[in-house]
């Protein structure tokens, strides 16, 4: 858990540059056995490739649908200090977007161009308050030499021409952080960002959490996604963050239909959460 000065601090530094370090976010044996179950899953889910594609047409491989796969994943959209910042930041009731480990291949010569996050979501730039937030879990190391991570600080301020204009002296300010397995990077998603080339000989994987404000829908469909019966055995945090509850209080939760008192001037009854025994 964070002190309230360290959120405060975390969440200034969102503010003004779009990002922030959580250093030793998490332990070294967590990397260590996160990067063993990807790497299995990779292994044995692995989508082969079609009549037209090529090996070297990719950069990376994204495992998807980790909540489903492993246990082992469960409590990492739900870290506690993560979920501090993101309290202060996108306010209470944010939820789940997308949930991915993405392993960068070795040697390769393919930049990602830099983008946001939130081209997708027909809110005008800059936003009055963040609208999302992504937490990428740094597995391997990240850096010059594996491909780690490019930040542009401030662009998460300026408007989307910004990609199109082709600014050069603006795009190249990026910045590329040294992290290290057990820290976690979380910017805005409307910074400016992308992996770069990996020209050693080691794959750089990460974890991608992403996050939005709670009245934006997730790009992941939770609720068609991860059948019902897998649900009811999360942990009530994990099942919140899905979208099993309402937002600020409005609406309901209730899986059944019927009716329900309110008041303007009584004390509003929390609603029912969704059923899930």
């Amino acid at each position: 858990m964070l002190s309230e000065t360290e959120v405060q601090a975390h969440h200034a530094a969102i503010s003004e540059d779009g990002f922030t370090i959580l250093e030793n976010a998490f332990e070294p044996e967590r990397a260590e056995a996160f990067a063993k179950r990807i790497r299995e899953i990779e292994r044995d889910t692995l989508r082969p490739l079609g009549p037209d594609e090529k090996e070297e047409d990719s950069s990376f491989f994204r495992t998807a649908g980790l909540l489903r796969l492993d246990r082992l994943f469960w409590d990492v959209p739900t870290d506690p200090a993560v979920c501090q910042v993101l309290d202060a930041v996108l306010g209470p009731d944010f939820l789940l977007s997308t949930f991915s480990g993405i392993d960068l291949k070795p040697s390769g010569p393919t930049v990602q161009p830099l983008h946001p996050d939130d081209a997708l979501v027909g809110v005008p730039r800059p936003h009055a308050t963040p609208i999302g937030c992504t937490a990428m879990w740094v597995v391997t190391p990240f850096n010059e030499g594996t491909g780690g991570t490019r930040v542009l600080p401030g662009s998460h301020k300026e408007p989307l021409d910004l990609l199109f204009s082709q600014d050069q002296e603006r795009l190249g300010q990026t910045i590329q952080p040294d992290l290290q397995p057990g820290t976690i990077l979380l910017f805005d998603h409307a910074l400016f960002h992308g992996a770069s080339d990996n020209p050693s000989d080691d794959w750089r994987l990460g974890l991608q959490v992403s996050y939005h404000v709670g009245w934006v829908r997730p790009y992941t469909n939770w609720f068609r996604s991860i059948p019902i019966e897998e649900v009811r055995a999360f942990p009530e945090k994990l099942r919140d963050l899905l979208g099993y509850k309402t937002y600020h209080g409005i609406g309901t939760a209730n899986a059944e239909p019927g009716s329900y008192r309110e008041s303007y001037t009584g004390r509003a009854a929390r609603d029912p959460r969704l059923s899930l025994e």
